[in-house]
């Protein structure tokens, strides 16, 4: 790997059409903010599934419904590092959609992996470079060694300045995103934890280039479900001396085959749904994101997280409640609101 970092990769005729048809489904889904009977719902269904997903492919053993209970709050008698990668994974993806569209530096990306790793790693290989060299295995057998541990702060940053520059600015979310993915999990820079990171810092570039800003869609889950295509197109591309044309294409058919499957969610949802169509305004939609990651809050409390008044917030909540996206319990002060299940 030489010093710097400047993507190899041709605009092949099936990666132009992947990006045309991944920016026509993305668009539906814009048009379709006016009825925002499926947004709670969608934002949630993708916070659990991206965490189950990337999780699953480091080889977590929770379920699908296991991992939905512990997003509603639940403690369950399960193996404690499993449950812990799961609510790590939650409050990343939680802390990447309240950061905005800002610029993604070097400490941002050691305190992605520090509440990814946290109570799982020893504390000093927690939001830490990794001192000693590793390697990638396919059970015994080593497929992939990574960068020694005296260059990896340097590739990060080379990495990183690239993702920042006017050249990758440019180039369309799902590009960036992807030549994110792999780079990043090419230089391997944590003893452990990569993978978590890099798919959690594509997911973070689809939010931040404005393509998933909504957070409805769970690439990871096309990921797992061919898990060794996965490994496989990673370890391609590195075969190639990181020529990411093919990484390119199948990641750009991932996000094709996830936004169908969003679609197909939201049409259902909209089917089912009883109450008037309303357009969100600022208040509402960060009043739906709230809720989606935390299974239920006092008005007190989402009052002082959203920075208004009480009469403020009664007022915002009220369409909402209307229209059934949200359910109030209790009557008093001490009521909690939730995402109508």
């Amino acid at each position: 790997m030489l010093a710097g970092y400047h993507p190899s990769f041709q605009r092949s005729a099936l990666l132009v059409r992947n990006l045309a048809e991944a920016s026509s489904l993305r668009a539906w889904v814009q048009q379709q903010l006016i009825d925002v009977s499926w947004v709670g719902p969608t934002q949630r269904d993708a916070l659990i599934r991206l965490a189950h997903y990337s999780t699953r492919i480091e080889g977590n053993p929770l379920t699908l419904p296991e991992v939905e209970a512990l997003a509603a709050g639940k403690d369950l008698p399960v193996e404690e590092r499993a449950k812990r990668e799961v609510l790590n994974y939650f409050a990343a993806l939680r802390w990447i959609w309240r950061s905005g569209p800002k610029v993604i530096q070097e400490a941002d990306v050691l305190k992605l992996h520090r509440l990814l790793t946290q109570s799982i790693l020893p504390a000093d290989e927690v939001g830490t470079y990794k001192t000693k060299p590793n390697a990638v295995f396919a059970g015994d057998q080593i497929i992939y060694r990574p960068p020694s541990p005296g260059l990896c702060p340097e590739f990060t940053r080379d990495l990183l300045k690239w993702l920042n520059s006017s050249d990758s600015l440019i180039e369309h979310p799902v590009i960036a995103a992807a030549i994110a993915h792999h780079r990043f999990v090419s230089i391997h820079p944590f003893t452990d934890g990569n993978g978590r990171a890099s798919r959690c810092l594509e997911s973070w570039i689809l939010f931040r280039r404005e393509f998933d800003t909504h957070h409805i869609f769970a690439l990871d889950e096309f990921f797992e479900l061919d898990r060794k295509r996965y490994d496989r197109e990673i370890q391609a591309a590195r075969d190639r001396d990181n020529e990411l044309t093919s990484w390119l294409e199948y990641v750009s058919e991932g996000v094709i085959v996830t936004l169908r499957k969003t679609q197909q969610r939201i049409q259902a949802l909209r089917a089912k749904g009883t109450g008037p169509r309303i357009t969100l305004n600022g208040t509402q939609e960060r009043i739906l994101q709230i809720l989606t990651q935390s299974p239920a809050m006092k008005g007190s409390d989402l009052a002082h997280a959203l920075k208004i008044s009480r009469a403020l917030f009664s007022r915002a909540m009220r369409p909402l409640l209307e229209a059934g996206l949200v359910v109030k319990e209790g009557s008093t002060k001490a009521a909690v609101y939730r995402l109508k299940g």
